[in-house]
């Protein structure tokens, strides 16, 4: 005769099943405490002199890139055969839009390459070229028509058109970032899972489209092509880090609530293999040196913390510091929320770092 099967309580394997769940949990803990010493013994460029650290830079770039993957990474180059669409200065589409007080106004898609094309919107001031050329770049749910104060106001606080004011052009691009407010429904994670599986990321190919729009904005008779800059909040701040510290073009980098602890906003876009023991935001800031750096950071931005955002500045801080380019660096606590800051100073002084002779160009004296 059967005997009757066992059964029980499910709350009998519960304890089990916790203490699974709590190993896992202690060693990322342990894991993710022991990576500051190795990502300090990875990272350790020369400084013994500026041409010396950004020779080891340049090693370092590479490894960045390939973290990142393909278009980027040069050990994907040979599973991605290049079309001729992607050398040289690409076509793009200008269309005009309008003239106000501050400039032309213009459409630009830019044929990026491998079916991808770069959308944004370029200013040119009234007075005459070339001009100096910044990058304005959204964040989160933005588009370039919010970030440049076409629908009124916002937490990028006129971030575009604050830059055009000071006789710089400004080209601000387009991610797949934006809300169902501003265009169709998309799924930038999922985009994301998937180029991963198959070596890039959303992150590589976003930087190799704004590198891409570059390469046709630098062509141009009215841009100067020593003189280029980035901008951005949030996401355009991260956006801004990170292809500042892979394009060397880029002369001046303003990233605004963006730099943090990555173990705190460790967001899936944020996120690759191994750049914990690598690569987290300081390192990755630290490849902008010896150009100039300026970050700034709300007191009371709620999303990006400045107690976790202060000592990944104090690491970029020190290591311009030991370069003697402390001149070259500033960073700002300002009395606000997620938000560009209101004051001007920080606006004013990359703009000039553009506008004049970059080798010698102050951000303002550190408080």
């Amino acid at each position: 005769m059967d005997q009757e099967r066992y059964t029980e309580q499910v709350t009998e394997g519960y304890g089990y099943r916790k203490k699974q769940k709590d190993e896992f949990e202690a060693l990322i803990e342990r894991m993710r405490n022991d990576s500051a010493a190795k990502r300090t013994a990875f990272f350790q460029p020369s400084t013994a002199s500026v041409a010396a650290y950004e020779q080891d830079a340049r090693r370092m770039r590479v490894q960045v890139k390939n973290m990142l993957g393909w278009p980027l990474g040069e050990e994907y180059a040979a599973d991605f055969q290049s079309p001729p669409d992607v050398k040289g200065v690409p076509e793009a589409n200008v269309i005009y839009v309008s003239k106000d007080a501050l400039g032309s106004i213009y459409r630009v898609e830019v044929a990026a390459g491998y079916g991808l094309t770069t959308y944004g919107i370029l200013f040119l001031p009234h007075t005459p070229g070339p001009y100096p050329l910044a990058i304005s770049q959204h964040g989160g749910g933005g588009t370039p028509e919010l970030c440049s104060g076409f629908y009124g106001d916002n937490n990028y606080n006129d971030m575009t058109r604050r830059v055009l004011e000071q006789g710089v052009a400004v080209f601000a691009p387009q991610l797949i970032l934006w809300n169902d407010t501003y265009g169709p429904e998309h799924q930038r994670n999922v985009y994301d899972n998937q180029l991963k599986h198959l070596g890039s990321s959303i992150t590589a190919v976003e930087i190799f489209k704004i590198q891409r729009a570059l390469d046709y904005l630098t062509s141009r008779p009215d841009i100067d092509p020593s003189k280029i800059g980035m901008i951005g909040l949030s996401y355009g701040g991260f956006y801004t880090l990170y292809t500042a510290a892979l394009d060397t073009r880029i002369k001046a980098a303003y990233s605004s609530c963006f730099i943090n602890n990555r173990f705190v906003i460790d967001w899936p876009d944020f996120t690759w293999f191994n750049a914990g023991n690598r690569f987290l935001d300081a390192e990755i800031g630290a490849l902008i040196a010896p150009r100039h750096l300026y970050l700034e950071v709300g007191i009371r931005d709620e999303l990006f913390q400045y107690a976790h955002a202060r000592p990944e500045i104090d690491k970029i801080a020190a290591l311009y510091q030991k370069l003697n380019i402390a001149h070259r660096f500033y960073a700002k606590a300002f009395d606000g929320e997620h938000e560009l800051d209101l004051a001007n100073d920080g606006i004013e002084s990359f703009c000039n770092v553009l506008k004049g002779d970059s080798g010698i160009a102050h951000f303002p004296e550190q408080d």
